[in-house]
């Protein structure tokens, strides 16, 4: 059943016929998959939903009355800005309209303060082009930068560039949300003044709602508007030089510089990085994996194999490598006194240079995601944690043991290398990301069984869980935080949304994965026996008037 007559003309008379459609070609478009990075997984064969109707806004005013007319007619709906994050972007339950933002291309920006207010149909890469022309910049998040730059800090917003400024959402200011009743919250600043400078405003910081596992890809609303803090850098705009899609930026080697050093253990290398943490100098600092070095000499997927498949845990045993990056934020002089810094520190942890690039742009645009990951056929990010340093090294070296130990093969050999892992805030936390590559013509229900049983070794081995939301099973993750974390989690959704008609079933969305999604080894009907959602009443199913109580 779509959705009725009435309320589609409702939604009409908003927009203008242009920019609505329940066209079942056009739906395809937005259908959840199985596409994208995360092609394969059975998250993506459990909800392949498809849209009953996309419509398009063009302001704050817009969306106010989508989202009452949806409350209205009870229409279950999901914001989607660039969709970068697949599934978790996407209809999961029938009937569902998308509410796309594309055309929120608000823009202005605030030179004296240096900050941007946006919509949520501003990328990254517009967003950095015109702080490089500012005399500013601003870290490109995880999403690339082709992907919303609002979304991608309410979801993740990591960056590499972040050892000195924190996580990208720190610099969330004054921003907009369309509760799923249509009321609009003002935050920041922006609760009692038009002037979005400040993150804080009267009041508790009504922000923490927007960030962590409830406020997730708009489980409990919409942003329409936000300030987003920018850093000063170099005065001279870089210039881009070649032609697409082989361009890059011309960096001035005396106030930018990628360094990498080689160091004989993994102990050296973890104590270089909370040096160079404590010395406050450094924009990144980074242990990348391996397997880079691999892609950035292959020309094609099939020179990758050759070059990659040439190593072993031998030749990977004693390789340990600090990649950091030195910017000169306000002089040549500080960069000159980093660079002394950082070679005292490197000698003491002999650590020696290796040759690189004169200077890297590619985490300053980071626009190379597709060069970087698909190299190896598809890929997901598994898990990463944001924590201590020292657990994010635990946390790699953990994972990589159990798929060396379990998965490998069928999954791609990596030789018992953790994958990535570097440090932030001057050393303070630690960021680990385990990854998982494939071909697409390959069995991925290995994959499937890797979330769970890591979602199980999580709690095991006290990691937090960064992916509590998105990635891992609230049912098996969520009472070990607590006790009642899960349950508190869900009130705080039955109080902002009580028909949970905004963007379900998240927060559940992963659960529903677990107990419908098969599995090879449990034979071709077997479903996973411990997937029952027992940490909280479950009522109905998902569908189109779903409903979740605590």
């Amino acid at each position: 059943m779509a959705i009725s007559t009435q309320a589609y003309k409702a939604l009409e008379r908003i927009v203008g016929a242009k920019y609505i459609s329940e066209d079942p070609v056009i739906m395809q478009g937005y259908k959840s998959g199985p596409g994208g990075y995360e092609a394969g997984l059975g998250y993506e064969r459990v909800m392949t939903v498809l849209p009953a109707a996309v419509i398009l806004p063009k302001d704050t005013d817009e969306v106010q009355r989508i989202v009452k007319i949806c409350s209205r007619y009870n229409i279950p709906y999901v914001p989607y800005a660039t969709g970068f994050y697949g599934p978790k972007t996407h209809c999961h339950v029938d009937d569902e309209l998308i509410i796309d933002m594309k055309r929120m291309q608000h823009f202005e920006w605030d030179e004296k303060h240096m900050y941007a207010d946006i919509g949520p149909g501003i990328v990254y890469s517009s967003l950095q082009q015109e702080a490089f022309n500012k005399g500013c910049y601003g870290v490109i998040g995880g999403g690339g930068a082709q992907c919303s730059a609002i979304a991608n800090l309410l979801g993740d917003g990591w960056s590499p560039i972040s050892l000195k400024i924190g996580l990208p959402h720190r610099r969330i200011l004054g921003t907009e949300l369309v509760l799923p009743d249509g009321e609009l919250v003002k935050m920041g600043s922006l609760a009692n003044c038009d002037d979005p400078f400040w993150g804080e405003g009267p009041g508790p910081d009504l922000r923490c709602i927007l960030r962590g596992f409830t406020g997730l890809r708009g489980c409990l609303g919409i942003v329409t508007r936000m300030a987003v803090k920018y850093l000063p850098f170099i005065q001279e705009s870089p210039k881009p030089q070649g032609i697409a899609p082989n361009t890059s930026l011309a960096l001035d080697e005396r106030r930018i510089r990628w360094i990498n050093y080689q160091v004989p253990t993994k102990a050296d290398q973890v104590q270089a990085m909370y040096e160079i943490g404590a010395a406050e100098i450094g924009a990144a600092c980074t242990k990348v994996p391996v397997f880079w070095r691999a892609i950035a000499k292959a020309e094609d997927k099939e020179e990758f194999w050759d070059i990659w498949l040439k190593e072993s845990e031998e030749s990977l045993a004693n390789f340990h490598l600090v990649r950091v990056m030195l910017i000169g934020y306000a002089n040549e002089e500080q960069m000159d006194y980093e660079l002394a810094v950082l070679d005292d520190i490197m000698q003491e942890c002999s650590g020696k240079p290796r040759r690189t690039k004169a200077s890297d742009e590619s985490w300053l645009k980071n626009a190379d995601s597709a060069g970087m990951w698909l190299m190896t056929g598809s890929y997901v990010s598994v898990e990463f944690v944001i924590e201590s340093l020292n657990q994010s090294v635990q946390h790699g070296e953990s994972f990589a043991a159990l798929k060396a130990s379990e998965y490998t093969p069928p999954l791609f050999p990596d030789f018992g290398d953790p994958g990535w892992f570097q440090n932030f805030e001057n050393g303070h936390q630690g960021y680990s990301e385990f990854l998982i590559y494939w071909d697409q013509d390959e069995d991925t229900s290995y994959v499937d069984r890797f979330f769970l049983q890591t979602s199980k070794m999580n709690i095991e081995n006290n990691y937090y869980s960064s992916h509590l939301g998105p990635h891992q099973p609230l049912f098996l993750t969520g009472p070990q935080y607590g006790p009642n974390y899960h349950l508190w989690l869900l009130k705080v959704k039955n109080e902002f949304d009580p028909a949970w008609i905004c963007h379900p079933p998240v927060p559940l969305a992963h659960d529903v994965f677990v107990q419908d999604a098969r599995y090879d080894r449990l034979g071709s009907s077997g479903k996973v026996p411990y997937a029952k959602l027992d940490c909280y009443t479950h009522k109905g199913s998902i569908s189109r008037n779903i409903r979740k109580t605590a």
